[in-house]
C-alpha cells in the first residue's frame, strides 16, 4: 500500500504493537493514524499546534502515542480511538528529533538538537533525568529489548550506553570517526547494536565490549536516517537520502550479509520499520508518502499508480492527440499516453527547479521544457536530452511555444523579452530579441504560423509577424495572464487576473465577447480547433467550457481541489486536458459535458457530474449531499465527464440510470432495491 494524506514531508512512521495501525508524523504539523488492512485513516489527523512532527512512537499497550516536535515539546496522546487528548512535556530548548517508549511503557526518552537526552515518567509527565554528556545535537535513541540499556547517538560521532536503573554510563562511548550518528537499533537478543551514520555506512557493534563487528557500506555516502532489526534478528532494514530502502539479510556468520534495494520513493526517506510480525516493511519519505513493502520480495504490497507527486504546472498535447506532456514543480517532465494515462517514457529528469512551461513540436519530434534560466530540448520518442539552451535569458523563463511547423521555438521571460530559436540547432534566430513592457507570462504562435503573440505583466497583449518580428498591430490593453488564438487566427481569447475572459478581433482590436464566471484569476485558456468552444482554467479550481460563438457558459467542471494551472484542448477537439496544484492531470470529454449540462434539474447523474466538494462531501449545485469520500482520496475522484485521471490514486465513480435510486430515503438503495440493481463505486 501507499498511504497518501500528508501535505508535506513524512518524517516518521511506526507500527502499533498489534500491527493493525501505522502512525506517521509529518512537516504538515499532523500525526496521522492508518488502518493497515484498508489503507484508510483510522481517525482524524492529530494536531498539537507545536509545529512539525519529527518522530512518533506507540506505547507498548497500543493505547498511547508519543510525538516529538520541531519546537522541542514532547506530546503524549491518549484515547486514540475516541476524542484524543494530549499532554505536553516541556524541557527541551530546541527541536526534539526522536522520542521512544521504554519496553515496559513506564518511561519516555527524547533526544534533541539542544544536545540533551531527557527521560520522562509517562504516568505523570515528570522529567526524571537530563543527560548532557553529548557535545553536539542528539538524533538517535534505542532501548534494548530487556529495557536495561539505553543507547544515544549524536553528531559528535559517539554512541553512549546508559544503565536505565541508575542512568550512569554502561561503558566508554563507542566512537565512529567517519560520521555523525543518525539512527540506532538493538538486535532482539541485545548482542548487536546497529548504527546509521552521515557517511552512508551502517556499523554493527557489540555493545557489551564496544567492539566494531562489521561495516555495511550500502547507501553511497548518503545519510542513513533509519536502521531497525527485524523481530527475529535475522535482517536489518535501513534507509536514507538515497531514496532507497535497503534490506540486509544475515547468515550464520554475521560477516556474510546480502542486501536488496527497494526502489519507489522519489525523495529522501526519513524512517523505515518492520511490522511486528516481520512480514512487511514501512517507509516514510519527504515525497509525502508512506509505503508498505513485502519484506520477502521487496515489492510494494499494492503497486501505486503512476503520477506526479507534486504540483503539475504546465501541459502540452501532441498534434495527433496521442500523448500529453506535463511539467512538474519537482523539476520532472512527464510523457503520458492519451489513451491509457500510463507513462510512455520514464520521467525526464534534468531540471533542478520547477518546470514553468512545456511544449511539444509537430510530428512529436521535440519536447521543450523551461525551468529557471534554462530551456531543455528532449527527443520526444526516446526521452533523451538533446541540448540545453543555457542562459537563454537573464531571468526565469516562464513560457515556451513551438511554431506550427516545428521549426521555431519562442520563449518569454522575467527579463521582459521574447526570443526566437531555431529548434533544430538550438541557435538564436535572426529575429529578436523582442522587448515587452513587463515579464512575459504567456506566449503562442497563431495556428497559421503568421503571428507570434505574448502577454506581459504590463497589461499588454503583443502581436508580431512571426517571420520578421515586426509588430502586426498595436498591442491590446489587457492584463492577459493567459491567451489563445482562434483556429482561423482571426481572434484571440485572453484571461485576466479578475477572472474575466475577453475575445478580441485581431484585425480591429475590438472586444467581441466578454466571458464572465470565474471568481479568481484565469491561469490558462484554450480554443478548440473546430472553432466551437473555449476552455478556461482558474485559481478558483474550476475548468469552464464556453460557446466560442455566443460566449455562453456551457458548463463549470469541478474536480480539481487546487489551482488549475494549465488547460488545453486536444487537437481533435473531443477533450480538454487540465492540470493542477493538486498533482493531477484530468481529461474531460466535451460532448459528455454538453449533454450532461443540458439535463434537467432532477437528473441525478448530471448532479453528480457537476458536483463539488463541500467539506467532506461531493455536493450538488443545490447543496444536496451526494457522495462522501475519505480525505486522502479527495484529490483523486473521477466522475463523468472526466474520462481519465492521472495521479497517484484514482477513485472512479461509475453509475448509470439502470437501477439508479433517487429520492429522500437513501436507505432504500439496499432495502427496497435488489442488490443486483445497484451500480457500485469502483
Amino acid at each position: 500500500m501507499t498511504f497518501i494524506g500528508h501535505e508535506n514531508s513524512v518524517n516518521s512512521a511506526t507500527y502499533s504493537p498489534d500491527g493493525r495501525l501505522i502512525a506517521s508524523g509529518g512537516s504538515d504539523d499532523t500525526i496521522r493514524i492508518w488502518d493497515t488492512h484498508t489503507g484508510e485513516e483510522a481517525v482524524s489527523p492529530l494536531r498539537s499546534g507545536d509545529g512539525w512532527v519529527q518522530s512518533v512512537a506507540f506505547g507498548p499497550d497500543g493505547k498511547s502515542l508519543a510525538s516529538a516536535t520541531r519546537v522541542g515539546v514532547i506530546c503524549v496522546w491518549s484515547n486514540l480511538a475516541g476524542v484524543a487528548t494530549v499532554q505536553r512535556l516541556r524541557g527541551h530548548s530546541a527541536t526534539a528529533w526522536t522520542v521512544i517508549f521504554s519496553p515496559d511503557g513506564s518511561l519516555l526518552a527524547s533526544a534533541s538538537e539542544d544536545k540533551t537526552v531527557r527521560i520522562w515518567k509517562v504516568e505523570t509527565g515528570e522529567q526524571l533525568v537530563v543527560i548532557s554528556s553529548h557535545t553536539e545535537e542528539v538524533e538517535a535513541l534505542a532501548f534494548s529489548r530487556n529495557g536495561q540499556t539505553l543507547a544515544s547517538g549524536s553528531f559528535d560521532h559517539t554512541i553512549r550506553l546508559w544503565h536505565t536503573n541508575t542512568w550512569e554510563p554502561a561503558r566508554d562511548p563507542l566512537h565512529d570517526p567517519n560520521g555523525a550518528i543518525l539512527s540506532l537499533s538493538f538486535s532482539p537478543d541485545g548482542t548487536k547494536l546497529a548504527s546509521g551514520s552521515s557517511d552512508g555506512n551502517i556499523v554493527l557493534w557489540e555493545p557489551q565490549t564496544g567492539r566494531m563487528i562489521t561495516t555495511l557500506p550500502g547507501h553511497s555516502d548518503w545519510w542513513v536516517r533509519s536502521v531497525q532489526f527485524s523481530p527475529d534478528g535475522q535482517s536489518l532494514v535501513s534507509a536514507g537520502h538515497q531514496h532507497t530502502v535497503r534490506l540486509w539479510t544475515f547468515e550464520q556468520d554475521v560477516d556474510k550479509v546480502s542486501s536488496t534495494g527497494f526502489v519507489g520513493h522519489t525523495h529522501p526517506i526519513s524512517s523505515t520499520t518492520f511490522s511486528p510480525d516481520g512480514l512487511y516493511i514501512t517507509s516514510a519519505s519527504a515525497d509525502g508518502t508512506i509505503r508498505v513493502w513485502d519484506a520477502a520480495s521487496g515489492h510494494v504490497a499494492v503497486q501505486p499508480l503512476k503520477g506526479h507527486s507534486d504540483k503539475v504546472i504546465s501541459l502540452s498535447v501532441s498534434s495527433d492527440s496521442s500523448l500529453f506532456v506535463s511539467g512538474c514543480n519537482d523539476g520532472s517532465v512527464g510523457v503520458w499516453s492519451a489513451c491509457t494515462g500510463e507513462p510512455i517514457l520514464e520521467p525526464l529528469l534534468g531540471h533542478s527547479r520547477s518546470v514553468s512551461s512545456v511544449a511539444i513540436s509537430s510530428k512529436e519530434q521535440l519536447i521543450a521544457s523551461a525551468s529557471d534560466v534554462i530551456i531543455q530540448l528532449w527527443d520526444a520518442q526516446t526521452g533523451n536530452p538533446i541540448r540545453k539552451l543555457l542562459h537563454a535569458h537573464n531571468e526565469h523563463v516562464l513560457a515556451v511555444a513551438f511554431s506550427p511547423d516545428g521549426r521555431l521555438l519562442a520563449s518569454g521571460t522575467d527579463d521582459y523579452t521574447v526570443r526566437i530559436w531555431d529548434a533544430a540547432t538550438g541557435q538564436p534566430s535572426t529575429i529578436g530579441p523582442i522587448l515587452c513592457g513587463g515579464r512575459v507570462e504567456s506566449i503562442a504562435f497563431s495556428p497559421d504560423g503568421g503571428l507570434l503573440g505574448a502577454g506581459d505583466q504590463g497589461d499588454h497583449l503583443h502581436l508580431w509577424h512571426a517571420a520578421t518580428g515586426q509588430p502586426a498591430r498595436e498591442s491590446l490593453r489587457t492584463n492577459a495572464y493567459a491567451f489563445a488564438f482562434s483556429p482561423a487566427s482571426t481572434h484571440i481569447v485572453s484571461g485576466a487576473s479578475d477572472g474575466v475572459c475577453t475575445v478580441w478581433d485581431i484585425g480591429t482590436g475590438q472586444q467581441i465577447l466578454i466571458l464572465e464566471g470565474h471568481k479568481e484569476r484565469v491561469m490558462s485558456v484554450s480554443h478548440s480547433q473546430d472553432g466551437r468552444f473555449i476552455g478556461t482554467g482558474s485559481v478558483d479550481r474550476t475548468v469552464r467550457l464556453w460557446n466560442a460563438v455566443s460566449g455562453a457558459l456551457i458548463a463549470t467542471l469541478h474536480g480539481h481541489t487546487k489551482i488549475v494551472k494549465s488547460i488545453v484542448f486536444a487537437p481533435d477537439s473531443q477533450s480538454i486536458v487540465s492540470c493542477s496544484d493538486d498533482s493531477t492531470i484530468r481529461v474531460w470529454h466535451v460532448e459528455t459535458t454538453r449533454s450532461l449540462s443540458s439535463a434537467d434539474g432532477s437528473d441525478a447523474l448530471a448532479a453528480l457530474a457537476f458536483a463539488k466538494f463541500e467539506r467532506e462531501w461531493l455536493s450538488s449545485q443545490s447543496g444536496n449531499l451526494l457522495l462522501w469520500v475519505p480525505e486522502p482520496y479527495r484529490n483523486y475522484v473521477q466522475v463523468a465527464p472526466c474520462t481519465m485521471l492521472i495521479g497517484l490514486r484514482r477513485v472512479v465513480v461509475a453509475a448509470d440510470k439502470i437501477g439508479l435510486y433517487v429520492g429522500e430515503n437513501w436507505t432504500a438503495c439496499w432495502r427496497e432495491l435488489a442488490p443486483d440493481r445497484i451500480s457500485h463505486a469502483l
